[in-house]
């Protein structure tokens, strides 16, 4: 599905005015998801937006996928020292402030650019794109929609194949090969600096406590240790609290969901801690208002846990395993704004997308907890993009 030319534009509308109002010239943008976001090509380019004028498509790979995909001009990129030429040669002026990605952008290419630009002074301008992307149209938030769909479908396929004498990995290669049927694109794109992910985690029982490298409330224990992370080739056991905390993916736009199941039963001490993240998470929605400050509700939630749950130091995570957010803004990329965490200044806008996800951890016994994906709209809280019922599924 192509980009419609109409959000390309006002897509790139909106950035200029920014970089009007903040004083930069234009922008050069290398980054996937950001290039995928204002040109509509996922190919390997540069791309110039100017403060005024029209945005510069500069290809790699390949010149004629990204001309049909993309509203603007492409040319062919042989090298990065051509960049101020094809500037120039499309009537726009060499920028004296130019803004970069920053947080992304390898040290090696920053000085490469600073050569082909010796009398440019550099701005990091992932802050002022990542803020814009936060917010999503109605074009995203129809894409979303189009995304959750899968969800449940897999969640259905899930409690067909649950059965004694599983692997963790069996059952995560099984939903995966399923999700992929149903139109599971198969790519999680993050930002941040050495996160790896491929499909989500699924954990059971006692290793879905342990902490690891990834921010999130547990890890796993995953495959081996060069793969510390999500599956492990134990067994599921019966009354082991089954994490299916998985990202799903169509025509780039990512829902993030996480439901607990279980063989046989679950102890009542864990459903109990499930029907307290279930209020949680709720408590959470009715927060996420427009003009509120992320942090704010943070702390908020904080103060709600430990004063009314016996679970405060299970919260997100345990020990030194804990995290300080309790939800993260998704689209195109897991790990968007705004992040709903310990001194977020993140105002929150109509049309911000935040993967909610209250979850509480014991050691030795497992993890439970509820994940939805929600928008930002009114004075009445988010409204759950998610489709999937939210309590847990025993599988008898």
């Amino acid at each position: 599905m192509k980009v419609p030319v109409s959000e390309l534009q006002r897509r790139v509308f909106i950035l200029q005015d920014t970089l009007q109002n903040e004083g930069l010239d234009g922008v050069l943008l290398v980054q996937r998801a950001d290039t995928l976001y204002y040109s509509g090509t996922a190919q390997n380019i540069h791309l110039y937006i100017p403060s005024v004028g029209r945005p510069l498509v500069m290809a790699y790979r390949d010149v004629g996928r990204a001309q049909d995909e993309t509203a603007w001009e492409v040319l062919p990129l042989l090298g990065i020292s051509k960049i101020p030429g094809f500037i120039q040669g499309s009537k726009l002026p060499l920028p004296t402030v130019l803004g970069l990605e920053l947080d992304v952008l390898p040290v090696n290419q920053y000085e490469r650019y600073r050569k082909v630009f010796p009398e440019v002074h550099f701005i990091d301008v992932s802050p002022l794109v990542r803020l814009q992307r936060a917010t999503k149209s109605e074009w995203e938030l129809a894409r979303l929609a189009e995304t959750a769909q899968i969800f449940p479908k897999l969640l259905d396929y899930a409690q067909g194949i649950l059965r004694p004498g599983l692997t963790e990995i069996e059952f995560e290669a099984l939903l995966e090969q399923k999700a992929r049927f149903l139109g599971h694109e198969g790519l999680i794109r993050t930002r941040g600096f050495g996160a790896e992910l491929h499909f989500g985690v699924l954990f059971s029982g006692p290793r879905a406590a342990l902490p690891g490298y990834f921010d999130g409330f547990a890890c796993g224990q995953g495959a081996s240790i060069a793969m510390p992370m999500g599956a492990s080739k134990a067994v599921i056991q019966e009354g082991e609290p089954i994490v299916l905390d998985f990202g799903i993916v169509v025509n780039g736009y990512q829902i993030d969901q996480t439901r607990i199941m279980a063989l046989g039963y679950l102890s009542p001490e864990l459903l109990a801690a499930h029907e307290t993240a279930l209020e949680i998470e709720e408590r959470l929605r009715k927060a996420l208002i427009p003009g509120r400050i992320a942090g704010e509700i943070y702390e908020e939630i904080i103060a709600w846990v430990r004063d009314n749950t016996p679970y405060e130091q299970n919260f997100m995570g345990f020990g030194h395993g804990r995290v300080s957010f309790v939800g993260h803004g998704i689209g195109i990329e897991l790990d968007e704004l705004p992040t709903i965490s310990r001194g977020s200044k993140e105002v929150l806008v109509s049309g911000m997308v935040v993967a909610i996800e209250p979850k509480f951890v014991f050691p030795g016994i497992g993890s439970v907890g509820i994940e939805d994906t929600s928008v930002v709209e009114g004075a009445e809280g988010a409204r759950y993009i998610s489709l999937t019922a939210r309590n847990p599924i025993i599988i008898k």
